[in-house]
């Protein structure tokens, strides 16, 4: 087996390495709104600006291979171009399909450009194996381009939006500097960190270039930024794992983009956010209170005190914020949501005494909570071992910032612990909202949580961010409940574990 893949790789390889690299000639021209794509002999490409002028903003670069045994086959002779108009979900456009042969593989690309979305053109690759032997696919590239910046830029030759996150709870927005490279993997990045936008966007102060993906639900992609040396940076979108190609065989990558544009990352985020509401994607509207400044009592860390919060009221209200946020400290211990002891003795009574105060000063009050998260040693799992989530092996899921553990978020006693604390924190205590932590990215693989129920198998479930306001729905006089999920993973908060595993519930006898 080995040495067949090894025949076979060593066959593509060759017929790649041997193609015509056409390295500073353009053998096909994509011609879109402000974009055109360039590819060479070799179906290597370059993006070319067109925004009230022509700007090439990098050299020509192997944008979309595939890996094949362990080796990537960057390049694919071409061998024909169609053109075609096309109207799907993101409105009308021309549909431009590239074909080219590496050895026994063909790749197509379908280039799609549309009316509505100047700058930006989507990507599918198909590969077919058109050999006698199986191929063995362990990853695959699409939009690997590269931005050069002008000679001797002043400042920083490149700022960036990376669209992961990570423990180590890095800038998302940030400069390049010479040796930077980044994966931004969107899935799980450590036992509690993962997630994110699957963008992630390169610009210098006239031009930017920007990529990522179009899929409805999150995928396990990652999407790399480097800069290897001051003058040039890269982008690319990839995505890991085996695929046995049978002779006769297609396979076929995700919907990737790329698009250029003026300013910074905000003008890729606007219009990634408007491609996925084309095609369906609901996102709630905003109450004009999720606008208003927020200040929040993390600046005192855990070990704050009720009287620092209120003696830094009057502060914060001259500097023009509207609300005020009760952080990680007021609590006993994750998972067990009652007022600590020796910050409010009085318990619920010195809770609202404390609402009260933040009322009497005019602001609206938020208070933080992590509902998926509980420590050993709390009475909640001391008691319900059977409310955590578990690894396959049956280990538990720790989250290192609180060194607590994840529940289930499947399992309906988690749910409705949840619902009570969201209505005695709105409707007893008389908070105005949350600020919830610990939001959960993708699981790592497309696993089957043994035992869990369908909610928890997060390769078919749509991308979502479910709000307290289901929990607080059971209690009279339903308000509206801004939340304000935080940072510390990824901005859409899905109801998906944050780990392949299954609840205990559901493994215990």
């Amino acid at each position: 087996m080995r040495m067949r893949d090894a025949r076979i790789a060593a066959l593509l390889v060759t017929v790649s390495a041997t193609a015509p690299m056409g390295a500073t000639t353009a053998a096909v021209r994509l011609e879109g709104q402000g974009i055109r794509l360039e590819f060479d002999a070799a179906l290597r490409s370059r993006v070319v600006a067109t925004l009230g002028g022509e700007t090439v903003l990098g050299p020509f670069a192997a944008s979309e291979t595939v890996t094949v045994s362990g080796r990537e086959i960057a390049d694919f002779a071409f061998a024909g171009q169609q053109e075609e108009r096309v109207q799907d979900a993101l409105g009308a456009g021309r549909r431009f399909v590239l074909s080219g042969t590496a050895g026994s593989l063909r790749k197509t690309a379908s280039v799609t450009m549309y009316d509505e979305f100047p700058g930006l053109a989507v990507f599918q690759v198909r590969y077919q194996n058109e050999g006698p032997d199986e191929l063995s696919i362990s990853a695959w590239t699409n939009n690997r381009h590269l931005i050069t910046a002008p000679e001797a830029p002043a400042g920083p030759a490149f700022w960036s939006f990376q669209g992961a996150s990570y423990e180590r709870r890095p800038d998302w927005v940030l400069p390049l500097q010479p040796g930077f490279a980044q994966d931004n993997f969107q899935g799980m990045n450590a036992s509690d960190y993962g997630g994110g936008t699957p963008v992630v966007d390169v610009w210098r102060r006239d031009l930017g270039i920007a990529v990522g993906h179009l899929e409805l639900t999150p995928r396990q992609v990652s999407l790399p930024v480097a800069m290897s040396v001051r003058s040039q940076a890269s982008v690319a979108v990839t995505r890991r794992g085996d695929v046995a190609l049978a002779p006769g065989g297609t396979f076929e990558t995700l919907r990737t983009f790329v698009a250029v544009h003026r300013g910074d990352h905000f003008q890729t985020l606007a219009l990634y956010r408007r491609m996925m509401v084309r095609q369906g994607v609901v996102l709630p509207q905003a109450p004009p209170a999720a606008y208003e400044p927020i200040w929040c009592a993390w600046g005192y860390g855990r070990d704050f005190t009720p009287a620092q919060v209120v003696e830094t009221l009057p502060v914060a209200k001259k500097l023009g914020f509207a609300w005020a946020t009760l952080d990680d400290g007021w609590q006993v211990a994750e998972g067990n949501w009652v007022p600590q002891p020796g910050k409010f003795p009085r318990g619920d009574a010195d809770m609202k005494a404390m609402v009260d105060r933040i009322h009497e000063q005019g602001f609206r009050a938020q208070i933080w909570w992590t509902p998926l998260a509980a420590d050993p040693g709390t009475p909640l799992l001391t008691d319900h071992p059977e409310q955590l989530l578990l690894e396959p092996a049956g280990g538990t899921r720790k989250i290192s910032w609180w060194d607590s553990f994840y529940l289930c978020p499947a399992f309906p006693p988690v749910r409705e612990d949840a619902r009570a604390f969201v209505r005695k924190a709105l409707g007893e205590w008389g908070f105005d909202g949350l600020k919830i932590d610990g939001p959960t990215g993708t699981p790592r693989r497309k696993t089957r949580w043994k035992g869990c129920p369908a909610s928890s198998r997060p390769s078919s479930r749509p991308l979502s961010r479910p709000s307290p306001r289901r929990w607080w729905r059971s209690a009279p006089a339903a308000p509206p409940t801004p939340s304000s999920p935080c940072r510390t993973s990824t901005w859409r908060w899905r109801p998906t574990p944050p780990a392949r595993g299954r609840c205990a519930s559901r493994a215990r006898p």
